[in-house]
């Protein structure tokens, strides 16, 4: 069995090695037959190589041939269309003028700036390439002829449309809390259309070195802004004579009311509405106070200035009745054209955006503002020295004018601010020399003031002992400046007497509480110098009981307006016990005028007699006539004072009651003591010639002092 199966597999190795030389000899013979195809394929390449050698050596000549041709007729176009380029700037002349003759708006704007294109880039080939040319004169020609036309459309375009804005629109502007592009949309200054072609005109003229054109622009759009503020000054000059105000000067206390309450029912309600506007910003300036002068103490309306006062006009005609007074019309105007003027100037700023290239605006904007700033200053500065005027005059209600335009200045100076932000600094300064200005004005009538509540109203003292007009008028400033006291704070900052008062205030102050403060030190200066100014006066007064009517009249009006007003808690930041000062110098004077009594007092303490001859009624002759001395003496002197006293004048309600109540109990317990006392004693036959008042005849007659109509 082991046989036969070495047998097989020898067998099968014998089969498997025959098949496998068989392979070997056909891989031998596919061998042989690939290597003489290879041979033959070499051969064959050689021969390839060899011709392209010669078709290399026959062909690139012709290539290279070809290729110069190829090359010499591009040339040759570019030589023909450089040509036709060079032929076409000789004919753009006769092609282009007729077009340049007419009026851009004639034929658009579009297609006369293609023409003047077409020339412009003409005159720079001949320029360039044949300056000598006789071409180039014409070309220059034809091109100066456009120039000077499309200058001429934007000049005669801008004129068109040089109106002023209606005064009414202005109004409504002014009516508006913010000033953006969406609140002037309503104001259009040139239509869309026009702004097209003028920006494209302003935009080649500016290309092409014609920079002149925006000066004519800034100049005309000037010339239009200072027409609309001139009229809405002319609208409101009108629409205030409509109504009957006039011009009436902010110290005529009568026009003023009835130019501030009178309620229009034209018409024109609507629009003479809008124009109020101004009025409100000046009604907090002078409502009340002005009509006030001699009714009393502001803020405390049943005070009259009771008595003999004589009246302002009468007592210092030089002081009260200026003749070139700061008139309020013109103030509200100014106030108005402050404000128009930044609207405007906004709508220009806009336009200019619009109309002049990105580059040039802020210079265009500079020149378009010049002029009105200028005028803007101008007319302040004219108002100032009226004010001054007015000042120096003694008239210091004219400071309140200026303060509301200092207010209104000041308010409005970051929105200018923001608007001239890319401007020079002599435009922005402009503005601040109005405030500058008006500053400089406040601070001498400020000073101006103090001084005259020193000097002023020596003469004419009230015969009365009432309170001094001067004294009135102080109060009544100085409370309407309350209005004014975050605008005064910078004005008082200068004087360092009045800073050092800061000193008393918390470190961590606020600048309102700074403001208060030094208005209150400004309040303190001008009453502690009104004190010594009374005190002074009062000197002239012979009677010592009047001089102390006098002196008590005015401490009590000071303290009472402080007491009804801010203006002691204002006073308080500086001076804490300034309530108690007055409050004593009033018992002082109260105490001295008590000393009135002394020659009353002086007969109701005769010589005493033992109550037992009295009660006995054995009275000597000598007693009898010291009796009969002392009830004539009473009567006398009790008749004398209640004539002069009821001369005298105590306008306060309550003072003057309190005052009788301080006679009656300083005097009617020792008369009524003396009365009893006498009263049924027999010194005298005729006893109602003696004993002419009882104690209730008494307590009437100093009920009936200072009263001139008992």
């Amino acid at each position: 069995m082991m046989i036969e199966q070495n047998l097989e597999k020898k067998l099968n190795v014998t089969k498997q090695l025959e098949k496998e030389v068989n392979q070997l000899a056909s891989v031998r013979d596919i061998l042989g037959r690939s290597s003489q195809v290879a041979t033959n394929v070499g051969n064959i390449l050689d021969s390839f190589e060899h011709r392209l050698a010669r078709l290399e050596t026959t062909i690139l000549p012709l290539y290279q041939q070809t290729g110069n041709l190829q090359r010499r007729q591009l040339n040759t176009e570019k030589t023909l269309q450089e040509l036709d380029h060079v032929i076409g700037y000789y004919n753009v002349a006769g092609q282009v003028e007729s077009l340049v003759k007419e009026r851009p708006s004639s034929i658009g704007v579009p297609q006369y700036l293609q023409a003047m294109d077409r020339l412009a880039e003409t005159c720079k080939y001949f320029e360039q390439n044949k300056p000598e040319s006789v071409e180039i004169e014409n070309v220059t020609s034809l091109f100066e002829i456009g120039t000077d036309a499309l200058g001429k459309e934007f000049r005669d375009e801008l004129k068109k449309y040089q109106k002023p804005v209606p005064p009414v629109t202005t109004l409504e502007l002014l009516e508006e809390e913010e000033i953006n592009e969406e609140t002037l949309s309503g104001v259009e200054l040139v239509p869309p259309g026009v702004r097209e072609d003028l920006r494209a005109i302003a935009a080649w003229l500016d290309k092409h070195n014609n920079t002149d054109r925006l000066t004519v622009y800034a100049k005309l759009r000037s010339d239009a802004l200072k027409q609309s503020l001139r009229a809405l000054r002319d609208y409101q000059r009108s629409s205030s004579m409509e109504r009957g105000q006039g011009t009436g000067s902010l110290n005529s206390p009568g026009p003023l009311r009835g130019r501030l309450t009178k309620v229009d029912s034209t018409s024109k309600s609507r629009t003479l509405k809008i124009s109020n506007k101004a009025n409100r910003i000046l009604q907090k300036a002078i409502t009340g106070h002005v009509s006030s002068r001699r009714q009393g103490s502001p803020g405390h309306p049943s005070y009259p200035l009771h008595g003999t006062l004589t009246s302002p006009h009468e007592l210092f005609p030089e002081v009260w009745v200026p003749t070139e007074g700061l008139e309020d019309t013109e103030v509200e105007l100014y106030l108005n054209q402050v404000s128009a003027l930044h609207c405007l100037a906004f709508a220009e700023y806009l336009l200019a955006q619009q109309l002049v290239p990105e580059d040039r605006v802020t210079r265009t904007f500079e020149m378009i503002l010049k002029d009105p700033m200028d005028q803007l200053v101008t007319e302040g500065e004219g108002l100032a020295t009226q004010a001054r005027r007015s000042v120096s005059r003694g008239d210091y209600q004219a400071m309140l004018s200026v303060l509301a335009m200092l207010r209104h200045v000041t308010n409005i100076q970051p929105e200018y601010d923001r608007l001239l932000t890319n401007c020079q600094t002599s435009i922005r300064a402009k503005f601040a020399a109005i405030i500058h200005m008006l500053q400089e004005t406040c601070v001498k009538a400020l000073e101006g003031f103090v001084d005259s509540v020193k000097s002023d109203g020596e003469r004419g003292l009230p015969k009365d002992g009432t309170v001094h007009q001067i004294t009135s008028n102080a109060l009544i400033f100085t409370e309407q400046l309350l209005d004014y006291t975050p605008t005064l704070a910078p004005i008082l900052q200068r004087d360092m007497l009045l800073t050092n008062a800061l000193s008393n205030l918390p470190r961590n102050a606020d600048a309102s509480l700074q403001a208060k403060a030094l208005l209150g030190a400004y309040v303190k200066r001008v009453l502690a110098n009104l004190c010594l100014a009374f005190v002074s006066r009062s000197e002239t007064y012979s009677d010592a009981t009047l001089r102390a009517i006098f002196r008590l009249n005015n401490y009590n009006y000071i303290l009472k307006t402080l007491l009804n007003s801010e203006l002691l808690n204002l006073v308080a930041l500086v001076e804490p016990q300034c309530d108690k000062m007055y409050n004593d110098q009033i018992m002082e004077q109260k105490r001295l005028y008590s000393q009135s009594w002394s020659r009353v007092l002086h007969y109701l303490n005769p010589e005493d007699m033992p109550p037992s001859v009295i009660q006995a009624g054995k009275l000597r002759d000598k007693d009898r006539q010291l009796i009969k001395e002392a009830f004539a003496g009473f009567n006398k002197e009790m008749e004398e004072m209640s004539r002069v006293q009821r001369s005298y004048s105590i306008p306060d309600r309550e003072l003057r009651e309190s005052l009788k109540r301080d006679n009656m109990e300083y005097i009617l317990p020792k008369y009524q003591a003396f009365y009893d006392r006498y009263v049924n004693v027999a010194f005298t036959k005729n006893t109602e010639k003696y004993i002419k008042y009882s104690p209730a005849d008494v307590s009437n007659m100093v009920d009936k002092f200072f009263d001139v109509a008992a």
